[in-house]
């Protein structure tokens, strides 16, 4: 009787201790994401051979169903990943931006608040080729077809926050990926620029030669399509945001180059970012947890033409 009750303690001690670590896994936070761009490759492969791919799901948004959400994991540390910019979402007749937005309306639902990203861009600076590196870290936005504002187009409401752009990139993770691409450089075939200017024209088609030098007259060093609008919708939602770049071609009119020129940079990019990327996240947790309100949105009071107010 006596080893009856002590083995059905000890069952229902192993039951309890089952349920508590279930309800832990349960509970895990996850607050990294990637939202995946052209310095990585093939969208489908991306950690492939690197990191756990853990569940597929998709999560309701006030824009719309969430593109696919991959829950992955690297050195022990959860994150999300999501292909290229969630244009997979989109239906003929629908603009081309709606899966930006409800990846990262999905991305605030989630409560992520440290994104990463990246894109193979066009050179403007002279001294950018094929597979050079660039961690951004300023950026100029001209197009205006998308929303310029998350907030107001989705009516995600976050009073009392003021997204300010005197730091355009997070520094605690823009440092982090600096740090690990250095650590890569040995042997690759191309350069690691630690900052650069990025500027966003018209989407879904190459600048013409006269507005590349535009661009170069006003500061900008590279071009491509999304970094920008990403950086404002992270900023607009209060999470930290940093981009490995990268050149995939010398920008219109810079040099001359081909389709294939494009297609040999962008594997050997990726074979490089993919890592930077995932080292990063697994420093994440301890190395990039404090307060960054030069990333995230400073906390105010009142409004902006009534200190007093109560909105």
């Amino acid at each position: 009787m006596v080893w009856g009750r002590s083995l059905k303690r000890m069952l229902l001690a192993m039951v309890l201790l089952l349920a508590t670590v279930a309800c832990a896994e349960a509970e895990e936070s996850i607050f990294i994401a990637v939202v995946g761009g052209t310095s990585f490759g093939a969208p489908d492969r991306f950690g492939q051979g690197l990191a756990e791919l853990e569940r597929e799901f998709t999560v309701e948004t006030v824009a719309g169903t969430s593109p696919v959400i991959y829950q992955m994991r690297y050195d022990g540390v959860p994150f999300y990943y999501i292909r290229m910019y969630g244009h997979e979402v989109r239906s003929v007749g629908q603009p081309e931006y709606i899966g930006l937005i409800r990846t990262f309306a999905a991305l605030y639902d989630l409560g992520v608040t440290h994104v990463l990203s990246g894109a193979s861009s066009g050179g403007i600076n002279p001294e950018y080729d094929y597979g050079d590196i660039v961690i951004l870290s300023d950026f100029m936005e001209w197009e205006t077809q998308r929303p310029a504002n998350i907030l107001q187009y989705t009516g995600i409401q976050r009073p009392g926050y003021f997204a300010n752009f005197e730091v355009p990139f997070s520094p605690s993770l823009s440092a982090l990926l600096v740090d690990e691409a250095r650590k890569r450089m040995d042997g690759y075939d191309g350069r690691l620029y630690e900052t650069g200017v990025f500027a966003q024209h018209s989407p879904l088609r190459f600048e013409s030669p006269a507005e590349v030098r535009a661009m170069a007259m006003l500061g900008a060093e590279l071009t491509s399509m999304y970094q920008a609008t990403c950086a404002i919708y992270a900023r607009q939602l209060g999470m930290r945001y940093a981009s490995i770049s990268s050149i995939g071609n010398p920008a219109v009119g810079v040099r001359p180059f081909t389709f294939a020129d494009m297609q040999s940079a962008v594997q050997r990019i990726a074979a490089l970012a993919v890592p930077v990327v995932l080292d990063v996240i697994a420093r994440i947790p301890t190395e990039a947890m404090e307060p960054e309100p030069s990333s995230t949105g400073e906390r105010f009071t009142g409004s902006y033409v009534d200190p007093d107010a109560e909105d």
